[in-house]
């Protein structure tokens, strides 16, 4: 326990072969006392370092709070050690391992979740006895969705899940949950995959190159066999980064690059304390790396808990390719550039993801995935392809339409601040990214999204030149095969 499969074979393939080495020795006549002495299990090399050596420390995860830590508010410490989210200042007070017999109240609430309990109350008292075989309960599920009453710029889930396992244990809430999120998808349904950049729509979305700051295409993986992070031990975290990490630094050709663990983390040898600050900042300012989790949506799931151990993102080169470690899912996959040029990001997404997923299964490991919910994620609404093709875009005039965020959803998309689904805008630029992720394909996602901000674009241009688009919107649909 607490080793992979292929690290238990390792030491014992290396073990074996060394007593065989000394035997030989042995029979030579040699005295081997020293080398006996000096000798350790096999170990793999520039992985993660063992997490005894941090957990002794009280002034370090899982026993305290690192110094960049106690540096931030209160209220976000308070989600950074080793327990459950309580903080009676942002009412988040419902407890993340065992639900209390009764809920509280939910009428100010407005999330999915939530709905749904509205609609059938007994499914609270059918599930809150219930636990994964890894010990996951509703509750660990259910917290941000009862902290939480409501977000500002988008409707919420209201759910996580602690474990590939949850989806199943708790179905009951978590189908109808998925089936509201996902446009109805049914109890049934079987969900598509199509990564093949052969059949995306070969059109420009920002012909002027004015409009469109940075496009990306982004998805999660998670890794069979560990929780999910709102879940995660502070070990098992540790052998997820070593997993993963390992299989990044395989990857050769454009895809090649480094690995970097947050600042002030002590669980990748190779770089015992994390990068630098300058280096943190640096990838923060340019938007490719995450914050700390300031949002009472991540503190609530549990996935800020040991912050920053076992967290880090790898980047190649160019710095067009980015995966972040140990966030809100184990893997997030990102591929990126500057302008609007899909059709190469999307592949390089394409490379990177099956290059990962290669390595990975190489090593014994496969990604969590299965044919009615795709790819399995911490958050239903990234299940399937978990994948949000997203570009920063500067429509300030339609964005001040006072419904702005029908007109996103009228074409299969949603628009968020630039800085992340809690930020807001305040000069026109949004994060504009399709809206759906399970029951359709990658391509088709994809191709949602290129008609739908290319049309974002030439609407923008019909208002600056003062062009009343009320019946246009009106008509307005997603693109459909």
């Amino acid at each position: 326990l607490g080793k992979s499969e292929t690290h238990l074979v390792n030491v014992f393939i290396r073990g074996v072969k060394t007593f065989i080495e000394w035997e030989q020795k042995l029979e030579a006549g040699e005295n081997i006392d020293a080398v006996i002495e000096a000798a350790k299990p096999w170990e793999p090399s520039g992985g993660a370092a063992p997490a005894a050596a941090a957990s002794s420390d009280p002034e370090y995860p899982p026993n305290g709070l690192t110094a960049a830590v106690k540096k931030l508010p209160e209220w976000i410490q308070l989600g950074c050690g080793n327990e459950e989210y309580i903080c009676a200042e942002k009412s988040a007070t419902f407890p993340g391992d065992v639900c209390p017999d009764k809920l509280p109240d939910l009428s100010e609430h407005n999330n999915f979740a939530v709905d749904e309990l509205k609609k059938d109350p007994s499914l609270y008292d059918k599930l809150k006895g219930l636990k994964t075989s890894k010990g996951v309960t509703l509750a660990k599920c259910l917290k941000t969705g009862i902290d939480n009453k409501g977000h500002p710029n988008i409707k919420t889930v209201g759910l996580v899940a602690g474990d590939e396992e949850s989806y199943t244990v708790f179905k009951d809430l978590f189908d109808p949950v998925i089936g509201a999120r996902h446009g109805g998808y049914p109890a049934d349904g079987k969900h598509p995959t199509d990564m093949n950049p052969g059949n995306l729509l070969q059109e420009k979305i920002d012909p002027t190159g004015n409009y469109t700051v940075t496009t990306r295409c982004r998805t999660g993986r998670s890794i069979r066999g560990f929780c999910l992070p709102p879940s995660n031990t502070f070990e098992e975290r540790r052998e997820v980064e070593r997993v993963i990490v390992k299989g990044l630094l395989s990857l050769e050709g454009d895809l090649k690059g480094d690995y970097f663990p947050l600042h002030g983390s002590r669980s990748y040898a190779a770089k015992p304390t994390g990068m630098s600050e300058e280096k943190e900042e640096e990838l923060r300012k340019a938007g490719n790396l995450f914050q700390e989790p300031d949002s009472t949506l991540l503190l609530s799931s549990g996935c800020g808990r040991h912050w920053p151990d076992g967290r880090g993102i790898f980047h190649n080169k160019a710095m067009n390719f980015f995966v972040w470690v140990n966030e809100e899912d184990h893997m997030r996959i990102i591929s990126m550039e500057v302008g609007d040029n899909v059709d190469a990001i999307f592949k390089r997404f394409c490379a990177a993801t099956e290059g990962v997923g290669k390595v990975l299964r190489a090593e014994g490991y496969d990604f969590m995935h299965n044919d009615h919910l795709g790819y399995i994620l911490t958050c239903p609404s990234n299940l399937g392809t978990g994948l949000r093709a997203g570009t920063i875009v500067k429509v300030p005039k339609l964005s001040a339409r006072p419904d702005f965020k029908a007109v996103c959803a009228k074409l299969g998309l949603q628009a968020r601040g630039t800085a992340g689904v809690d930020s807001v805008s305040t000069d026109g630029r949004f994060d504009i990214s399709n809206a759906d992720r399970l029951g359709k394909s990658e391509t088709h996602l994809v191709n949602v999204f290129i008609r739908g901000v290319k049309t974002f674009i030439e609407w923008e241009q019909k208002l600056e030149a003062g062009e009343d688009l009320d019946a246009v919107i009106e008509a307005a649909k997603p693109w459909e095969p």
